[in-house]
């Protein structure tokens, strides 16, 4: 997922815009006389864990006016990381922003050390498999799209490098959309003009991919489009099971897409959606049998292999990001015009959203990226609440789902 706004052979891709933390320890039970058994003794009475409940996140202090974080992912309830960037000044575009990378030590998120970085510009995908293996993708700030670049930096454990991608035409904007490790191997999707862009690590070096056969024959589609693909997420299970999301149009086809990677190639997933003008936008789950796409203004699907079952009554907002927790319920942002954010589960057959907190004295808040825990309820996502100033400055937020804590029976 990549949280920006692109047009791509004429259809509009959508992935989203431009406090005190809250413990994690059980309030205190209410206050009142406690039980008695028959002979007036007191008797020993289970209290009521609370219900878990997003909350704000403390964090450093960031350089403003303006931060915001982008992506975020998990890798146990120790070692997440935030990624995005601080210092940028919307009066000064081409050249603010000083990218940024948070990490969570299971107590508080604080600094992650970076190398030395000379360039403007932000952090905008972050994705791990252990907490040895972490990497992120971000580009310059720059005046025009042809003149950005793209950096991928790696996390081994003990330091972060940067690890280049393969040079592209630079007289075409190369956006890169998707981020996803698993196996040791780290993949990364995006597009160009009409080209799909497939780069695969494997360890040692960048390996390119082709596109489906459907993504690369040319001509024009249904309305007289080009013939395309959009790669817009993706997620590895294995080096040889990877699925990524977005959308396609050809003679016969135009609406959002699943691919999939089987060691040896790449194919289109159709979901049984046809000549619709719209797109996924992120992608997550435990396993192929168990994915979840969304895209903005209500699309959802859920599913595994050939078969897809269209969720009808999803939030209709922006829908930037999707997550599963360790049982494989999902949980989706949903970011309104306002701009407010709410987060939104599946629950007994249907969608059940809640407000997102934002900070004391905030405007409004949009948040970009959702990550579940694995092997833990603890979740985060993160954004940026809009500060009541003029002009309109953010400040980055996380937001921790955090589970109801046991409780201890008392007397």
């Amino acid at each position: 997922m990549r949280k920006l706004v692109v047009i791509v052979a004429a259809v509009l891709l959508a992935s989203g815009c431009t406090g005190e933390r809250a413990g994690t320890s059980t309030p205190p039970a209410p206050s009142g006389p406690a039980a008695t058994a028959a002979g007036g003794s007191p008797e020993a009475i289970a209290t009521s864990a609370p219900a878990p409940a997003w909350r704000l996140a403390a964090l450093p202090e960031l350089a403003g006016p303006t931060s915001v974080l982008w992506d975020v992912v998990a890798v146990d309830a120790t070692h997440a990381w935030a990624v995005g960037s601080e210092a940028y000044s919307p009066d000064q575009p081409n050249d603010t922003g000083t990218p940024l990378i948070l990490q969570w030590d299971g107590t508080r998120w604080a600094r992650a050390a970076l190398p030395a970085i000379t360039w403007h510009g932000r952090f905008d995908l972050v994705a791990a498999d252990s907490p040895s293996n972490v990497w992120a993708v971000g580009s310059t700030a720059a005046a025009g799209p042809e003149d950005q670049e793209t950096h991928v930096l790696h996390y081994d454990g003990t330091a972060w490098r940067e690890v280049p991608l393969p040079r592209r035409d630079s007289r075409s904007y190369a956006l890169i959309t998707g981020l996803t490790v698993a196996g040791g191997h780290t993949w990364v999707v995006g597009n160009q003009l009409r080209d799909v862009i497939i780069e695969e690590w494997d360890g040692r070096s960048w390996r390119s991919h082709r596109s489906p056969a459907e993504c690369r024959t040319g001509g024009t589609s249904i309305g007289g489009m080009p013939n395309f693909c959009t790669f817009t997420a993706v997620k590895a299970f294995r080096s040889d099971d990877v699925w990524a999301a977005g959308n396609g149009a050809w003679t016969g086809f135009k609406g959002p897409l699943l691919f999939h990677w089987n060691g040896s190639g790449w194919r289109t997933v159709p979901v049984g959606i046809n000549d619709q003008e719209s797109s996924f936008t992120a992608l997550a789950g435990r396993s192929s049998g168990e994915l979840w796409a969304v895209g903005n203004g209500g699309l959802a699907v859920r599913g595994g292999g050939g078969s897809f079952e269209i969720l009808r009554d999803a939030p209709g907002g922006a829908l930037p990001d999707v997550a599963t927790d360790p049982a494989g319920v999902p949980w989706l942002i949903d970011n309104s015009p306002a701009p407010s954010a709410a987060l939104a589960t599946f629950s007994t057959g249907a969608w059940v959203g809640t407000p997102a907190p934002q900070p004391s004295g905030a405007v409004g808040m949009s948040l970009h990226g959702i990550t579940g825990t694995p092997g833990s309820a603890l979740m985060f996502a993160v954004g940026a609440a809009d500060l009541p100033t003029d002009p309109r400055y953010l400040r980055a937020v996380v937001l921790e789902y955090v589970p109801a804590q046991p409780t201890e029976p008392r007397a």
